[in-house]
């Protein structure tokens, strides 16, 4: 027996909603991608360049804290947690490396990719590791 068949219809339906929308977004950005690759320009000047990467190198720090609260309380939600970091680590690093000037600042930048890739398969292996002793998150009485 499938998993979906034990789950409510109302549920099934959103799940399959979603899934045929991620799908769609798949088969949609790939001539996206090309469109952009064809139009955009090679260099841009930007504004705010510090504070964009000061505040994604924050996020994460943010995420990676989190992460770490939840493992000590031995709470499933780790998992989901450190899913999101490990995700957002990738993209950093690879903005990282595709932005970096030639020499010492792209090998500063390649420095930095082997610990973001630590820190990727550190929360790679909390999110895809079942741990049967995490316990869910407790259900909170409401009083009306």
């Amino acid at each position: 027996m499938r998993r979906t068949a034990l789950l409510p219809s109302r549920t099934r339906f959103a799940r399959d909603k979603a899934r045929w929308f991620i799908a769609a977004s798949t088969v949609a950005l790939i001539p996206w991608a090309a469109v952009l690759w064809n139009t955009l320009p090679s260099t841009a000047q930007v504004r705010n360049w510090s504070a964009a990467w000061v505040g994604l190198d924050l996020f994460l720090a943010a995420g990676c804290a989190l992460t770490t609260g939840l493992l000590r309380r031995n709470d499933s939600r780790a998992r989901l947690v450190a899913s999101a970091v490990g995700g957002i680590t990738m993209i950093d690093m690879w903005f990282d490396l595709v932005t970096a000037d030639p020499g010492a600042p792209f090998a500063q930048s390649l420095l930095s990719a082997v610990g973001e890739t630590a820190l990727i398969a550190a929360c790679m292996h909390v999110a895809l590791t079942p741990d049967r002793a995490a316990t869910p998150p407790p259900m909170r009485r409401i009083n009306f």
